[in-house]
């Protein structure tokens, strides 16, 4: 099974959670890494890549309880009218997606009297508008909260790293489950 993963994460090179949960995916032969901060304006490439995936894993932080700009203008740029909705559209109909995402925060934060003033999923329809308006297939979302390695706010690296491991082992269970569903006789 060909697996895609979009990596929404702007700079990796300051990141320990998403690229702790990145160093795991990088090591599946058959799955490939699509970092969008390298993205060169090719929308047909990129969406030639969404195109060839059996499944794709949209792997990102929760910046300000949604994604980074950087997968937001990917987004923009590549679910185009003819090929994510519209009436030539809709060619990722069905595709299964996994959404793995990070979060600073703790879970209870995300509540009408936590920090973030709602409750998650309310901040998880945003994110996921343009996917279900491209008609995918959400089988999951795997969230880990409190992935804060700076301890001047709060965070703790060795837990953060701990949980990175154990997030990257939630989506390889999830996605080697769909495809084990894939691979099934019929």
């Amino acid at each position: 099974m060909n697996v895609l993963v979009i990596d929404g994460h702007p700079n990796l090179a300051q990141s320990v959670a998403n690229s702790t949960i990145l160093a795991h995916q990088t090591q599946q032969t058959h799955w490939e890494i699509n970092h969008v901060t390298y993205f060169n304006g090719n929308i047909k490439a990129e969406q030639d890549l969404l195109l060839r995936a059996d499944l794709i894993v949209v792997q990102f932080p929760l910046y300000w309880s949604t994604y980074p700009a950087v997968l937001k203008k990917w987004v923009d740029d590549v679910f185009t009218y003819g090929f994510a909705f519209g009436p030539e559209g809709s060619q990722l109909k069905g595709k299964p997606v996994v959404f793995s995402i990070t979060a600073g925060a703790t879970e209870d934060s995300y509540s009408e009297n936590g920090f973030n003033f709602l409750p998650f999923e309310a901040y998880q329809v945003a994110y996921e508008h343009p996917f279900r308006a491209a008609e995918v297939n959400i089988i999951d979302t795997i969230t880990t909260f409190e992935m804060n390695a700076i301890p001047e706010e709060g965070g703790d690296l060795a837990n953060t790293i701990a949980l990175a491991h154990a997030h990257a082992k939630r989506v390889f269970e999830t996605v080697n489950q769909r495809e084990g569903h894939l691979n099934a006789p019929v």
